[in-house]
């Protein structure tokens, strides 16, 4: 029976990150268009994409909260109405300024509340402990799979159906979609109850001590906090790479091509191979870290590999790298979010996890916003692509340094607090 109610719980989470790739997918694959269909330039559509990843940081933040209070299933309700509102807002207006609101207002909203913060709430709250790390996984392999099939999808749309229209189809689809959570919500104490989950919790050969640092207040001052510091800089390196990868890497992939007529085929492929590798990796990283390996340290060799990956993009732009790029990139990809959900419940305490991890997105956000604003400045007065990949390629070394420091930070036991909260990743 538990078995049933912990597939039930990762098999929503996987569909809602499914669905939700297409609210930044679409955006990614049909940036060149919008850029004509809107009468913009390049930099201003990127700043956009920027922002987008800044207002999704805020409503993490906002998410975590309303999960606390309301549940995460009803804030998975709220984002798949707040897409089916966006693109409805998108198809029956072509005024670039609606755009920008609903994509702000509306859009980023819907990612923030069907991706990581809620999805991770939703396992915590309904799965036993020992198969929560699995079922985080699980779930998060939505995303993954949503690379590897709607990024093609929209690909190969971009050249059949209009923006308009596509808005007009998506926004049938996730009004369609939000009838789901509505009927899971209503049926809820039949679902997955939560007496069952918490009983579940409870039965265990051996009882064992509680954390010191699960019931440790969290502190005045936390985000002063060395071991939050160190996390959130080390994961704006995340933020950076993901915008790079929504924003910037289609077209600069387009401009190694030499936009031939292989460039669709070659990044359709990349993106495909990304989340299959995606997959690969977030299941090897859900195994290292159930093995208790050095969370950070594991976190800055992810960073490692990206920043390899990005420089043997750049110094050797041939076709046949475009594909190899998205394997090693996408083995990395999701496994940065699945150390940091750790970090961001064994720093202060899982039951702050919902605000830490939120904080810890707000940062990844800003990051994002920058990557986009410079990359698209960078390119528009260097002429190429060239500066942006690189610029990605340093922020990943000095996101790997933080990771590194975080690590000697928890071999020295010390946390920036005098030693009143022990450092202990978990």
């Amino acid at each position: 029976m538990r078995a049933i109610q912990t597939g039930l719980v990762v098999g929503y989470g996987f569909i809602v990150m499914f669905i939700s790739t297409a609210i930044k997918g679409v955006y990614q694959v049909y940036f060149t268009s919008l850029v004509d269909h809107y009468a913009v330039s390049i930099e201003t559509m990127a700043l956009v994409g920027g922002f987008f990843g800044l207002a999704q940081g805020i409503y993490s933040a906002l998410v975590g909260k309303l999960c606390d209070r309301c549940g995460a299933g009803h804030v998975l309700l709220s984002g798949m109405l707040a897409a089916a509102c966006a693109f409805l807002l998108f198809s029956s207006n072509n005024s670039f300024m609606t755009f920008v609101l609903g994509f702000l207002l509306l859009a980023a909203y819907a990612v923030a509340a069907l991706t990581f913060v809620p999805v991770s709430i939703l396992i915590d709250r309904y799965v036993i402990p020992e198969r929560r790390q699995f079922a985080y996984v699980l779930a998060t392999n939505g995303i993954a799979a949503g690379l590897m099939i709607l990024s093609p999808l929209w690909i190969y749309l971009d050249g059949f159906i209009s923006w308009p229209m596509l808005c007009a189809i998506l926004a049938g689809v996730f009004a369609c979609l939000a009838i789901v959570p509505a009927l899971l919500n209503w049926m809820e104490g039949i679902w997955v109850p939560e007496k069952v989950a918490v009983q579940s919790a409870n039965i265990s050969s051996k009882p064992k001590p509680v954390s010191p640092n699960i019931t440790t207040p969290l502190p005045r001052y936390w985000y002063l906090d060395r071991r939050f510091v160190l996390s959130a800089l080390a994961f704006s390196g995340c933020g950076t790479s993901m915008i790079f990868i929504d924003v910037h890497y289609v077209p600069a992939i387009q401009e190694i091509l030499s936009h031939n007529e292989t460039a669709n085929l070659f990044t359709g492929t990349s993106l495909s191979l990304l989340g299959l590798a995606e997959t690969v990796g977030s299941v090897l990283i859900g195994y290292l870290v159930a093995k208790k390996v050095s969370l950070p340290l594991l976190l800055c060799l992810l960073y490692i590999v990206r920043c390899i990956t990005l420089l043997a993009l750049v110094l050797w732009p041939e076709p046949v790298m475009v594909p190899l790029f998205g394997i090693f990139f996408g083995i990395t990809y999701m496994g940065t979010v699945i150390i940091i959900s750790r970090l961001a419940g064994s720093i202060f305490g899982y039951r702050y996890k919902g605000f830490i991890f939120g904080a810890f997105f707000l940062i990844h956000q800003i990051s994002g916003l920058l990557t986009a604003w410079l990359g698209g400045l960078l390119r528009v007065y260097c002429g190429s692509y060239f500066p942006v990949i690189c610029f990605v390629a340093i922020w990943m070394a000095l996101s790997a340094a933080a990771s590194l420091l975080l690590s000697m930070l928890k071999k020295n036991g010390s946390s920036g607090n005098g030693g009143r909260y022990q450092v202990k990743y978990e």
